[in-house]
């Protein structure tokens, strides 16, 4: 496990998946990351990548060869090695080898830099083309955040999008491909309230380009906040489990550089909606930041 602290915050990161595990405001000792409790979602934030979401048939194609990878990729599931680290810096890698060839054939190194600034915590993502020939990818975030502070109710909880009148949401088929058609859901001043019919339809709120790249997760009952910042990414989606008997206890903030699989699309890799390009001996970054109030 990795450690970066300040004066305002501490923060924890398993090598296994370079997965941030832990953000404590120290000024009370909150714990705003959600704990991994299997009975709801097993994870706290895991990395996806080089694909995110499901695809048809869990497989792809490119240049003619199909290839079949896991849903969100398999960086989540991999070991990363330290390549450097001080008390409010790391920087965690991956590098191709034999089992990520099978499913993604490329060579490259992916390296996430986590790094504290005050009560900032940013993560940069930065793709390495080792190959001799044009890279496709896909890179993002999966972060949950507690909605368990002070028994605060689910209804006091809002995702408030600054200077936006209503959500344009993506609509999902039965296998959740995406389809053409979109919906809109409406805001009161800029805010979404959560309850727990959110996500009763699409379970995933994906969201098409919005106009602002920046999330606040806020309540009415207490001050706390989690501000995602994503300038750089084009995509984002809310995530929280179903469960219609009980109010789930964290919410999933997706800053993603490319959608999932569309039904309206063949399994080409090159042609998925947002799909990122990096040259051959080149690399590209990208990153979110994510402030603790």
């Amino acid at each position: 496990m990795q450690f970066l602290e300040n004066e305002f915050l501490r923060v924890s990161i398993n090598e296994f998946g370079a997965e941030l595990t832990s953000i404590v405001r120290k000024s009370d000792q909150s714990e705003y990351v959600w704990n991994a409790d299997p009975v709801f979602w097993g994870k706290h934030a895991p990395l996806l990548f080089p694909i995110i979401g499901r695809l048809k048939d869990q497989e792809y194609t490119l240049d003619g060869t199909t290839y079949e990878i896991t849903r969100h990729g398999f960086a989540r599931d991999k070991e990363f090695t330290v390549v450097q680290a001080s008390d409010t810096c790391v920087e965690l890698s991956l590098s191709a080898d034999a089992y990520t060839k099978a499913m993604y054939p490329y060579d490259f190194t992916f390296t996430i830099r986590y790094s504290l600034d005050g009560k900032t915590l940013k993560k940069e993502h930065i793709v390495q083309n080792d190959s001799n020939h044009t890279m496709y990818y896909e890179v993002g975030g999966h972060d949950a955040y507690m909605l368990s502070f002070d028994d605060a109710a689910l209804s006091d909880y809002y995702l408030e999008f600054e200077g936006i009148d209503a959500l344009d949401v993506i609509d999902c088929d039965a296998d959740v491909m995406l389809m053409q058609s979109h919906h809109a859901v409406p805001l009161k001043d800029g805010r979404l309230y959560l309850s727990r019919e959110t996500f009763s339809k699409d379970n995933t709120l994906m969201l098409d380009r919005l106009p602002v790249h920046r999330c606040t997760l806020g309540c009415l009952s207490h001050s706390r906040k989690v501000i995602m910042e994503f300038p750089e990414i084009d995509y984002f989606a809310v995530w929280s489990p179903y469960k219609p008997d009980c109010d789930v206890p964290f919410i999933c903030l997706e800053p993603w550089s490319t959608l999932p699989d569309c039904a309206y699309l063949g399994k080409e890799l090159e042609k998925k909606v947002g799909i990122r390009t990096v040259a051959a001996g080149r690399s590209e970054t990208l990153s979110f930041r994510v402030t603790i109030e």
